[in-house]
């Protein structure tokens, strides 16, 4: 008797340690993990403060850091105890981690573990170089998993089966729909959405062949080209998955350079900051 493989059996969250302490990205991972009996690892993630490099100040700068990082050593332990609670409240088998280092060693040692993992959750930057910008980006690119980005103003979906797809032909947005699908086979409805006005899409894969492919699976299409007309395309993507009252909005991360999109702004980077449904990216 063959053993059925479960799409998603575990989860990872990497959290920023902050002073609000709050995290719809939590909230998210454990609307999943709970139902499905998945495994989920929350990772904390807290920045260390550093003594800079000075002959003369390091004496007395050296005891103010010190006292620094322990202040936020006890805040992360007393995170990591909270959560904790909170998942055996929930029924959710979980781990929860704090990583406390350098900025830059924490992010990459987070996402090292979320590898071993079917999706990862995350909240919303705040704003550009946030350093949930920095976890965000590090998740993206080195994880190797599919990116739910939790927002604040709906939960998402125990089982999501209406999803509206940001299409632009990529080979990103093209992974986006197969994680989507291999992690979420509930999914029923799917709106394929081309928007005109950020990048040429007159030589790209047609939104078409991808209705083809998706009715082949038994999910019932749509297809729609909309214009931004002098707004942003991520607005009228966001714009147009809450009209369509979609569960989540499936996207490839980054059309152009990830440099140009961080100083001048685009689809990811409006989205990842300021969607108002659930947001399912992959590099």
């Amino acid at each position: 008797m063959s053993r059925r493989i479960s799409p998603l059996s575990s989860l990872s969250c990497i959290i920023r340690l902050t002073e609000e302490g709050s995290s719809v990205a939590v909230r998210d991972a454990i609307t999943l993990a709970a139902p499905r009996d998945a495994h989920l690892l929350v990772t904390i993630v807290a920045a260390k403060a550093s003594v800079p490099f000075s002959p003369i100040g390091a004496g007395y700068v050296g005891p103010m850091v010190e006292e620094i990082n322990e202040k936020v050593r006890i805040r992360g332990a007393a995170l990591a105890e909270s959560l904790r609670e909170k998942l055996r409240r929930d029924g959710v088998n979980g781990t929860v981690r704090l990583i406390l280092n350098h900025v830059d060693i924490v992010t990459e040692e987070a996402v090292r573990l979320a590898r071993a993992t079917d999706l990862v959750v995350l909240d919303q930057p705040g704003a550009a170089l946030d350093t949930k910008d920095l976890i965000l980006e590090e998740a993206l690119f080195h994880s190797g998993r599919p990116i739910l980005v939790a927002v604040t103003r709906k939960t998402m979906a125990v089982h999501p089966r209406r999803i509206v797809v940001g299409w632009d032909g990529s080979a990103h947005a093209a992974r986006a729909v197969g994680d989507a699908l291999a992690l979420f086979p509930s999914i029923e409805m799917a709106e394929i959405v081309s928007v005109d006005g950020e990048k040429d899409l007159s030589n790209a894969l047609p939104g078409a062949d991808l209705a083809r492919h998706l009715a082949h699976k038994g999910v019932t299409t749509t297809l729609a080209s909309l214009s931004a007309r002098g707004t942003s395309v991520g607005s009228v993507l966001d714009g147009h998955a809450i009209r369509a009252d979609a569960d989540l909005i499936v996207m490839g991360g980054f059309g152009h350079s990830r440099l140009r999109e961080f100083l001048f702004g685009g689809v990811t980077v409006e989205l990842t900051e300021g969607a108002s449904v659930p947001l399912l990216i992959a590099y």
